[in-house]
């Protein structure tokens, strides 16, 4: 699949982070969709069936892992990246991993040309030792 086929919905609540990573992504060739919550990501992803979601975990009103798994549910062959900047995430992965969720987690802040490769598939990712699946 080309970078020009692939759709994104990218689900940040910081404005600033959300154009940083529109912009970066749109400039790669990718067709991407910004949404500010987990409201309006879901009432993007079915309309828009993104090949990949690129989600914030902590959001002001809906968890990104909730996110993940809705979107999931409307677009099953979708990709989920998460992203996360903040130590509360551990927990809300860990108690997903529990019910069997494996999500790939990119750590914030991230540089663009990694953030470039996890997106692409080719950057390594492995399983932490409390099973979480985490990109390098």
């Amino acid at each position: 699949m080309s970078d020009h086929s692939v759709r994104i919905l990218v689900v940040e609540d910081e404005a600033v982070v959300l154009h940083t990573l529109q912009l970066i992504l749109k400039q790669h060739g990718y067709d991407v969709r910004g949404a500010r919550d987990g409201a309006e990501a879901l009432s993007l992803a079915p309309g828009f069936e993104p090949n990949i979601l690129l989600c914030d975990i902590n959001l002001p009103d809906i968890d990104g892992i909730q996110i993940s798994l809705d979107v999931k549910k409307a677009v099953p062959d979708c990709r989920i990246v998460l992203l996360s900047g903040e130590i509360s995430s551990t927990e809300l992965l860990e108690e997903a991993e529990r019910h069997g969720h494996h999500f790939e987690v990119l750590a914030k802040p991230t540089e663009p040309q990694q953030l470039l490769r996890v997106l692409s598939g080719h950057e390594g990712s492995h399983r932490d030792p409390s099973g979480i699946h985490r990109v390098k």
